[in-house]
């Protein structure tokens, strides 16, 4: 089982996934599954266009390394069923000719991987099979991006949650770089965050500092989900866009009245957000909410939605 930005995968879960994608989007190309009973010969399906597919998904996270010769070592068996079922693969085929072999996994060492299909795909060339175009015959690996839009819709259906969160957090030195840019932000986000403590309180500038600096790595790390969201779902991240927008106007009132306790308000305001974004973003993983919840705290905190009086 592994885990992707959307959501946890085994080998069965994933060719489930992709069959569905597959029989959806080349409908017009007429789409054949073929069923793993009692054997795949190589192909998990095929469009009369002479596109054919073979699915892997490994059962762990891998090194870079060890999933190229996983990934390599089924690519290169896999292919070799072409071969060895050539007659079996020429009944179902019928007229059609293999011109492109995609080999679809959540993720591959792009490098490694390719050039390894390119070689796969002169070997298989010179075996003059009767199933394949050998002038136009390619090797494809594609990834988790070749399913959209497509996956985006059936995983909604099927409850699975969505989380494209950063792999890996912002850096010291991109905190750093951001900050030199953006001093008048970070300026208020130490004023904001001092005023949510009592004056009498002890190590006040350490902990000013420290909340000021998860506001930055909040922000930025966001802000890359934001832009993924963008590009991946544009509807979604507009309506997102525009609740956001309705509650933030709501923030700004608030903060215009005293409050007894700048941090209570500033929970009340966390809490908020987080609660409209489950609300309207079911299918999302909630580490995907927190995060979103994150950065939008953190943009109020460097401008200046959220000012306490």
């Amino acid at each position: 089982m592994i885990k992707t930005e959307y959501g946890n995968f085994d080998g069965d879960r994933w060719e489930k996934v992709c069959q569905i994608v597959f029989k959806r989007r080349y409908e017009a190309e007429s789409y054949f599954e073929i069923i793993a009973s009692p054997g795949d010969y190589g192909i998990e399906g095929f469009t009369r266009a002479g596109k054919a597919f073979q699915c892997y998904c490994p059962n762990e996270h891998y090194t870079q390394s060890e999933l190229y010769e996983k990934q390599r070592d089924k690519i290169t068996k896999d292919l070799k069923k072409l071969k060895t079922y050539e007659k079996q693969l020429y009944k179902k085929l019928g007229n059609s000719l293999i011109n492109k072999w995609y080999f679809v996994s959540p993720s591959y060492s792009r490098n490694d991987i390719v050039d390894h299909c390119t070689v796969k795909r002169d070997e298989v060339k010179s075996w003059g099979l009767s199933i394949i175009d050998n002038v136009n015959f390619e090797v494809i690996p594609v990834d988790l991006d070749f399913l959209k839009p497509e996956i985006h819709q059936i995983l909604k259906i099927d409850e699975q949650k969505i989380d494209i969160s950063p792999a890996n957090p912002t850096t010291e030195d991109e905190k750093l770089k951001w900050k030199g840019k953006e001093i008048s932000l970070v300026q208020n986000a130490q004023r904001k965050h001092k005023a949510r403590f009592e004056s009498s309180t002890n190590n006040l500038d350490k902990k000013v500092d420290s909340l000021t600096e998860k506001s930055v790595s909040h922000f930025l790390e966001g802000s890359e989900i934001l832009k993924k969201w963008q590009s991946d779902y544009p509807e979604d991240y507009e309506k997102f866009i525009k609740i956001i927008s309705q509650v933030e106007e709501r923030v700004v009132e608030e903060c215009m009245f005293p409050n007894p306790d700048n941090n209570i308000l500033h929970q009340k305001f966390s809490a908020m957000v987080e609660a409209k974004i489950k609300e309207s973003f079911p299918y999302l993983d909630q580490a995907m909410i927190q995060n979103l919840c994150n950065q939008v705290m953190a943009d109020w905190i460097l401008r200046c939605p959220i000012d306490f009086e």
